[in-house]
């Protein structure tokens, strides 16, 4: 078959046409009517184990009989006459997706085009797609459970006292508004009832809401798991990286309990987030915008410890844009009986039993202190629903049951009376007392506990510990 126009412009204009041929990620591979290769490029090449100079010249005949190709879409194409597409092998193990395209002289065929696509990789990134594709329902399933289990907690809000009713408008009045909250008070007052509670009657009820307890988790997991990581940013991360808390809250609402307790580098990431509306993730370049309400509580006085220099001025202050204080229950009487009774009726429901409290030990209730609060109280009355065999719940059986749940001497708490972090607060403060009591200053006591001097300053004032710092 002599030269064409066609053939004579290929060889005339070959390294021009090459580099065009290299500029795209797309194997291309022609051959002229003969089925003899005139032009491969590098995206040719770097499949079939062979190079562009063991390829040129040769017929796809001898090529196909060597065993570089299993079966040459070349020659189909040749002897059919027309377009020819298949899956390909080639002699390295490797699977191309081909398309021969014929290009007529008159009614024979003058060149061959062949453009070749690597389903071996393409092959790879399906499964990445796929596992991608798992990763991302995982994810909705858990967003999906954060709205159901959102939907089936109502919180109940009890409260009789002017104190608590103030509160509750308070709280109504806001939770038609995006604007960040701030809900301090002592340890058991319902801080985060009163977050749901705000939540659940928001125009975003139906929105995620996340709660993270700021003070649960050790400072070294707590920004991957507020913000997030990408793969591969970290011995041990997951393959997929990782979705934060504040993302998987995008719509919704995030609740940040004991929120004094992140360190002055969470502090700066957190307020970038109140001021910017985005995060980034850790190992991440990019940054993603969220929509999240941001409700945060905690027993310790953010403003001393803005004094303290422990805690960020600019932060407290984005923070407490809303500030509801949640007094203690010896300071609102009137809440402790319509509290006791509502969870002796809901323990006596849950036990299938029925117990009645005498006048006499309501009153005697009321005039305790609860130190616990809240979750002291609703321990308290659990027990009583379960310990005894009467009906009648005596001024007797309360103050038995009170000198049993009594602090020892020394503070620390008793079986039964708080929650485990309570019992491990008490066991801290006393730590601390002993160690003062050795060595003269916070630096000092840092050292022998080989924690941060921060630490120690920020327990000293969660503890209300006079010591030289």
């Amino acid at each position: 078959m002599g030269d064409t126009k066609e053939k004579q412009l290929v060889t005339k204009y070959y390294d021009e046409l090459l580099n065009i041929m290299d500029t795209i990620k797309v194997g291309v591979f022609i051959t002229n009517g003969d089925g003899k290769v005139i032009l491969v490029n590098k995206e040719s090449e770097r499949t079939g184990g062979r190079t562009i100079d063991q390829i040129l010249g040769r017929n796809m005949q001898q090529l196909e009989k060597e065993g570089y190709v299993d079966e040459s879409a070349v020659l189909n194409a040749l002897r059919n006459k027309s377009e020819y597409r298949r899956i390909q092998k080639l002699g390295d193990g490797t699977n191309i997706y081909i398309t021969a395209t014929p290009y007529f002289d008159g009614d024979e065929v003058d060149l061959v085009v062949c453009t070749e696509r690597d389903i071996t990789e393409t092959k790879t990134l399906e499964k990445l797609l796929a596992e991608t594709k798992k990763h991302l329902e995982k994810q909705e399933k858990e967003l999906e459970a954060l709205r159901a289990k959102n939907k089936m907690k109502r919180p109940i809000m009890i409260a009789e006292s002017k104190k608590m009713r103030d509160i509750l408008q308070t709280s109504r009045r806001i939770s038609q508004y995006d604007t960040t909250v701030l809900i301090t008070g002592e340890s058991g007052t319902g801080k985060e009832v009163l977050a749901d509670y705000i939540v659940n009657i928001s125009k975003r009820s139906d929105k995620p809401f996340v709660k993270i307890n700021c003070a649960a988790i050790p400072e070294n997991l707590l920004e991957s798991e507020l913000f997030g990581y990408e793969k591969g940013s970290f011995t041990g991360a997951d393959i997929h990286g990782k979705m934060g808390m504040f993302e998987m809250a995008n719509g919704g609402t995030i609740f940040l309990d004991e929120i004094a307790e992140i360190s002055m580098k969470l502090q700066a990431k957190l307020l970038r987030v109140l001021q910017e509306k985005e995060i980034r993730k850790i190992g991440g370049k990019d940054t993603i915008d969220i929509d999240v309400r941001i409700i945060t509580a905690t027993n310790v006085d953010l403003k001393q410890s803005v004094e303290d220099g422990v805690f960020r001025e600019d932060l407290y202050y984005r923070l407490n844009v809303v500030p509801i204080e949640i007094p203690p229950l010896r300071e609102r009487k009137e809440d402790i009986k319509v509290l006791a009774e509502h969870y002796m009726e809901k323990f006596c429901e849950e036990y299938d039993t029925k117990k009645v409290l005498h006048i006499d030990a309501m009153a005697e209730l009321m005039n305790a202190p609860w130190p616990g609060n809240i979750r002291e109280l609703r321990n308290v009355m659990e027990r009583l629903v379960v310990s005894f065999d009467e009906d009648h719940i005596t001024l007797y059986h309360i103050k038995d049951l009170l000198t049993l749940e009594s602090r020892e001497k020394g503070g620390r708490v008793v079986q039964g009376e708080t929650s485990l972090k309570e019992m491990i607060d008490e066991y801290e403060k006393e730590v601390l007392l002993s160690y003062f009591e050795e060595y003269p200053s916070a630096a000092e006591v840092a050292r022998k506990l080989q924690v941060d001097k921060s630490t120690i300053s920020r327990k000293l004032r969660k503890y209300g510990i006079l010591a030289k710092e």
